[in-house]
């Protein structure tokens, strides 16, 4: 009976060893994936602000296109 608690001791003392393995394989892996969500989320705000930036540009673009346009046919309208 000695060698059959002993036995069952060492299968548990392995199991627990090989779950504490996998505990901290986990964690490490929630930390990796933490850092590349933050990273992604601090790239997603600079697209944002990039992507405003340039539909700003665009209308003051658009608007001075049709500016210069007007001025082109108010030209030729009074030549």
């Amino acid at each position: 009976m000695n060698q059959t608690l002993s036995s069952q001791i060492t299968d548990l003392e392995r199991e627990l060893t090989d779950l504490e393995r996998k505990y901290r394989t986990a964690d490490e892996e929630w930390r990796a994936v933490d850092v590349e969500y933050v990273r992604l989320k601090r790239l997603r705000e600079e697209l944002d602000v990039h992507k405003r930036e340039l539909s700003h540009e665009i209308e003051w673009r658009t608007r001075e296109l049709a500016a210069l346009q007007e001025g082109l046919k108010h030209d030729r309208i009074i030549a």
